[in-house]
């Protein structure tokens, strides 16, 4: 099955994720924030090094961690303040260009639209947020809003599982359904406090833990990912 929604991208985040670089590059009438083509990226309150952006992925969350001032909870709220709604991901993440370290969050709008927020990961303040409005943006919007009618857990209580499951701290989540069967589950990056990358899989019905494993990058040396898997 998929890692995670941070490693692993549906079709659906995928089109978010190609909507937003395109904000982030050319800027939108949405995204008022970023200046028009060739203009600087988002200016977040801290930055990571060089070094730190060219990482592997393990050791980039814990720089990333590190360096974030607000939790995946108080990244939610802001971006729920500003666009009411209902989240259904969240990443901590940096722009390639400056290193500015952010929270990107999804949120499916009371408007039935999905609303990308950019939180500078230092102060809470909202940098940027604009509306998916690609081609296929009405098929994304049903498909996100049929996996919400099927969430009977949501993102907080998703988390607070997670965390229970591997103590540490949370990087991303998403709402996806599931690769064997279809269901809809929250899918949860952790970095735990073994300072190992942990992707968790949460039944969105009965919050149930169905499955954990530690996330090897190409850096790892530590080939055996079965040993981790867990049916709790």
């Amino acid at each position: 099955m998929k890692a995670t929604a941070k490693r692993t991208l549906t079709p659906r985040a995928v089109v978010l994720a190609t909507a937003a670089a395109v904000a982030l590059i050319g800027g939108t009438g949405a995204a008022t924030a970023f200046a028009n083509d060739g203009g600087p990226a988002p200016q977040s309150s801290v930055q990571l090094s060089h070094n730190e952006r060219h990482l592997d992925d393990t050791a980039k969350d814990r720089a990333q961690v590190k360096a974030d001032k607000i939790s995946q909870s108080q990244a939610t709220a802001k971006a729920l303040k500003a666009v009411p709604g209902t989240a259904t991901s969240a990443e901590l993440d940096d722009d390639d260009r400056n290193g500015s370290l952010v929270w990107e969050v999804e949120v499916f709008g009371k408007d039935h639209k999905s609303h990308e927020v950019i939180i500078d990961a230092g102060s809470g303040k909202v940098l940027s947020q604009h509306t998916d409005r690609d081609d296929d943006a009405a098929q994304d919007a049903a498909e996100t809003q049929a996996l919400l009618k099927t969430d009977k857990t949501g993102h907080d209580n998703a988390t607070d599982q997670a965390l229970k499951a591997v103590p540490g701290t949370v990087v991303s989540y998403s709402l996806d359904d599931n690769d064997r069967n279809g269901s809809t589950v929250w899918e949860i990056d952790v970095l735990g406090k073994d300072h190992k990358n942990h992707d968790i899989t949460i039944d969105a019905s009965s919050g149930k833990v169905l499955n954990q494993h530690i996330d090897h990058d190409d850096h790892d040396n530590n080939d055996n990912q079965d040993d981790n898997d867990s049916d709790d």
